[in-house]
């Protein structure tokens, strides 16, 4: 199991009034699952991404991540496992304008000690995708698919167990979308990468394997993949 999440609560405050951001959110994961949850915006889907890739806090549940709790660790603990063990592609432009698409990618791998050639796998990454030609761009030069590779590219370079996507496809062509997301399925199909992606294009939904719909911070189970 590379993700359970069981009784997930995160609750706030507006105007001295409480509200559920999450409500009581059961989610189990197996490697090389491909989980798509849609729903629409303030459902409270970006909330539960934060708090499985650890970067929130539940107001009460479990998350556990590859069988380890996370809950009461601390932010040193936690930044340790996101960046060892989760590849976090955040909604929107992400990538620092001030770094090069290279510098962008191996950022990861510099965070923490890792072994091995970073740079060497950060090229084995940009041919995969296309964009060996990129290395000395800088994210204000390319085209709103060619980063959304590079943040994919990021998020692979310290090989972790599972891709976290918040609207990855956002704000793109739906010529760019279904490049992304043919990405995402062949990520899937030939390395068993896990993924868990967050999504409004209702057009991504065909590449996934189940489909979950969240609402007023509860979640449900739509279906499986769209044929």
């Amino acid at each position: 199991m590379i993700l359970r999440i069981k009784n997930l609560c995160k609750e706030y405050k507006r105007n001295n009034l409480s509200f559920m951001a999450v409500n009581n959110v059961n989610l189990e994961i197996e490697e090389g699952d491909f989980v798509n949850i849609i729903g629409r915006s303030g459902s409270g889907k970006s909330t539960l991404l934060n708090i499985a890739a650890g970067m929130l806090s539940p107001s009460s549940g479990v998350v556990e991540f590859n069988g380890e709790n996370l809950t009461g660790k601390s932010d040193y603990e936690l930044s340790r496992i996101r960046n060892d063990k989760i590849g976090f592609i955040p909604q929107g432009a992400s990538a620092l304008g001030n770094l090069t698409v290279m510098e962008n990618i191996v950022l990861p791998f510099y965070l923490w000690p890792h072994g091995g050639d970073a740079e060497g796998h950060a090229r084995i990454l940009l041919e995969r995708f296309e964009i060996s030609n990129l290395a000395d761009s800088y994210p204000s030069e390319l085209s709103g698919g060619e980063l959304r590779r590079v943040l994919i590219a990021r998020a692979l370079i310290n090989d972790p167990k599972i891709i976290i996507a918040d609207e990855p496809t956002a704000d793109l062509d739906s010529k760019s979308s279904e490049n992304i997301m043919k990405t995402f399925a062949k990520l899937n199909q030939d390395e068993n990468i896990t993924l868990l992606i967050v999504s409004h294009d209702l057009d991504t939904l065909k590449y996934g394997k189940r489909i979950l719909e969240m609402n007023d911070g509860k979640l449900f189970s739509k279906s499986s993949a769209i044929q």
